[in-house]
């Protein structure tokens, strides 16, 4: 009889052993699942402050040009006159296609299909261990001004308080403009890299 009980207190020790290990890995990996789930957040609001930076430095460099200026392409910093509708802007849509891809390391040479090259955002804008490049399209046809022929461009016409005609391929935003001058619209898109690989895009549109 008393071995027969200490058999049975042995069985059932080592049930409850098996059940406190168990619940020990349990709360180890809701602990690491936690700890990873804070990481990402970090990271994205790291990517979003990046991501900022580079759409102001951009704004910044578009603000201190005039029309004439953006009329043609300025690869050196990362600008461009025309849409370019055949460059794959982050890579996934022609996944297996690299030639329509634009350069984003500044520098670097450009795709054939593609022929951007991005410029680089100031390290001192962008979070520690955090590196940020961007390209600027006029969104036009094609180079030249505005008003030339052949041009086609989106744009913002102001109509001084009624309903006015908008700038050729442009929208029309109808009352209380700010202003009666056309304004270009140009798409800034920023792509941002961080730790572990990181990869984020960014994309606003802007009108000068």
């Amino acid at each position: 009889m008393k071995r027969n009980q200490r058999g049975v207190v042995l069985l059932v020790a080592l049930i409850a052993l098996v059940g406190i290990t168990l619940a020990g890995i349990a709360l180890m990996r809701a602990v690491d699942t936690g700890l990873v789930i804070a990481g990402n957040l970090a990271f994205k609001q790291a990517t979003i402050a990046a991501g900022d930076a580079a759409l102001e430095q951009a704004i910044e460099w578009l603000a201190a040009q005039n029309q004439n200026a953006l009329a043609g392409d300025q690869p050196a910093a990362g600008y461009y006159s025309s849409w370019r509708d055949g460059c794959d802007l982050t890579g996934a849509a022609t996944a297996s296609i690299a030639d329509d891809d634009v350069q984003w390391q500044p520098g670097g040479a450009a795709r054939a299909n593609c022929q951007m090259v991005a410029m680089a955002v100031g390290a001192d804008r962008l979070p520690q261990g955090y590196t940020a490049s961007f390209v600027i399209n006029r969104m036009c046809s094609q180079p030249g001004l505005p008003n030339d022929a052949g041009v086609v461009c989106s744009a913002y016409q102001g109509g001084g308080g009624t309903v006015s005609p908008s700038t050729k391929g442009g929208s029309d935003y109808g009352y209380w403009a700010l202003s009666n001058e056309a304004q270009q619209y140009y798409r800034i898109t920023a792509r941002i890299v961080g730790p572990r690989n990181t990869e984020s895009f960014v994309q606003g549109i802007v009108a000068f």
